[in-house]
């Protein structure tokens, strides 16, 4: 493992420094409209880029979906053809033919023989990003091998996701993973080899660098780099005004210096960046008591992290969880104002003493001293533990906490999805996904059924009421209390590369993959 890491990061550097990319298979002159290097700040090792060594969060998955290849890909409007060129369902059976010339990154044929093979490799092994579920809620039932580029995938349940959850699982090369009985630690011969757009050809934890080198004969589409670069960077306004990298978030107090240059071209990600804390209710029984958990809210002045971290980029939160700027909001949840003065005789008398968990980055423990103060203020003694986030997300996930502040992108993407992942106690807290993280030690038997109900409803429009009714019943109950939420911008040079986009799920335009192919 030592020696392939050291490898990769040899060959990072010679790239990095010496302008030296990938073997001269993957490279050649530019193809039309195809840009030589897309540079990106790094510096966090988001793990190596493949299904089963990858960071749970966001960037981890996104580099490693820029190496392997899905069935579907989603676009501004929905599922698009990936690795699949057609598809069809009839009941439970999702037909997938895949495109002629589809291959994986060491030139080896991809046929549904490898679909059949991850199926069942994933049912044994569950990856990171597990969209096909695992143990008794593994989705598919059974499939049928039609020939090499058919198969039909019998589905255990069908619902409004079952296409995009059965088209959004990454394919294995058959080859290399069928002499692999541990995947979770394997790092030997192909174990970054996919079927993308482009290969992991430089990767080095201790740096958080990773290269990634244009496969100009993907079956899908064209890369629009040769290569995409996360460098390492100390300060990324600064890099980004240097022209060393060439896309960032746009701070909100410069918002109009920014706007107003022609040269730069802005991303909108609405309310996309939310903050909730959690409660651990085996080891805080007293908040149990709902009346309790409405103190909370009224102790907390959730305004002033907008005004004093967001720089009143966002909203307060919604107790229902899903933003006020998605079209799925349900206006009608239950408020919590600020009330100091209630929530401290509520309080105070208790005598409570809590610690609260946070990650040391990012705005995460301003947010959570702002929010300790408040507390105190009402009569709760708080104590702030921080660590670095991967620490965080290990604690958030093995339950080792009071209370846990937990901010991650992805509020503005599908609340259908994410709703019962986070809420229903048939989904919660599986999947080793801090952002999904429900309470633990809470249960709710209407917030399961309707957020079990609005999975499994195919109908759009009555699927909508019984979200909006999930959010009320969410909002009355508070499993947990949502702080705020986040507007953003990423700023990008136009000059550079003008092809940045969000999809209709998913607003980070770095982390998805279309953002680097031409279109």
């Amino acid at each position: 493992m030592k020696y392939r890491k050291r490898l990769l990061s040899v060959l990072l550097a010679l790239a990095l420094l010496a302008g030296c990319a990938a073997p001269a298979s993957q490279t050649g002159s530019l193809l039309p409209g195809q840009v030589q290097t897309l540079r990106l700040a790094g510096g966090t090792d988001w793990g190596a880029p493949n299904p089963f060594l990858h960071q749970s969060r966001g960037p981890g998955q996104a580099r490693m979906r820029l190496v392997y290849g899905s069935l579907l890909e989603k676009d501004e409007t929905g599922d698009v053809g990936w690795l699949a060129e057609s598809w069809r369902q009839s009941g439970s059976e999702y037909t997938f033919t895949l495109r002629e010339g589809a291959k994986f990154q060491d030139g080896t044929p991809l046929t549904t023989a490898d679909v059949a093979f991850t199926i069942d490799y994933y049912r044994a092994h569950p990856p990171v990003s597990a969209s096909l579920g695992a143990g008794d809620a593994f989705l598919v039932e059974s499939y049928a091998v039609q020939d090499e580029r058919t198969i039909t995938i019998t589905a255990a349940r069908t619902d409004a996701d079952t296409l995009s959850a059965l088209g959004s699982f990454v394919i294995l090369p058959r080859h290399i993973w069928e002499q692999v009985d541990d995947p979770y630690t394997y790092t030997g011969e192909g174990y970054l080899v996919g079927s993308g757009a482009y290969a992991c050809t430089g990767y080095d934890a201790a740096t958080g660098s990773y290269e990634f080198t244009a496969q100009n004969d993907f079956c899908a589409g064209t890369p629009a780099a040769q290569r995409v670069l996360f460098v390492p960077v100390s300060d990324p306004l600064l890099s980004f005004e240097r022209g060393e990298i060439d896309i960032t978030d746009m701070p909100a107090d410069l918002a109009g210096r920014y706007r107003d240059d022609p040269s730069i071209g802005l991303v909108e990600k609405s309310d996309d960046m939310g903050t909730k804390l959690l409660v651990n209710f085996e080891k805080c029984p007293q908040l149990l008591d709902k009346s309790l958990r409405e103190a909370l809210y009224w102790a907390l002045d959730r305004q002033a992290v907008v005004d004093k971290v967001f720089r009143g980029a966002g909203s307060v939160g919604s107790a229902g969880y899903v933003p006020p700027s998605s079209p799925y909001y349900a206006p009608g949840c239950v408020q919590y104002p600020y009330r100091p003065g209630k929530a401290k005789a509520l309080l105070e008398p208790l005598g409570l003493e809590l610690t609260m968990l946070c990650a040391d980055s990012g705005d995460d423990l301003a947010i959570a001293e702002l929010l300790a103060n408040d507390l105190r203020a009402a009569g709760v003694a708080v104590t702030v533990q921080a660590y670095d986030s991967a620490t965080r997300d290990q604690m958030v996930n093995a339950g080792d906490y009071e209370l846990a502040l937990v901010s991650n992108g992805g509020w503005g993407n599908n609340p259908p999805d994410y709703l019962r992942t986070v809420f229903s106690d048939t989904a919660k807290n599986k999947g080793g996904n801090p952002h999904n993280m429900g309470p633990i030690g809470y249960e709710n038997a209407a917030i399961t059924a309707l957020a079990d109900a609005q999975k499994a409803e195919p109908d759009p429009d009555r699927r909508k009421e019984l979200l909006a009714e999930l959010q009320v019943e969410i909002s009355r109950e508070i499993p947990l209390v949502v702080v705020a939420t986040r507007s953003s911008y990423s700023m990008y040079r136009k000059d550079v590369y003008d092809g940045w986009m969000k999809t209709y799920a998913y607003q980070q335009a770095e982390q998805n993959r279309l953002s680097y192919m031409l279109r």
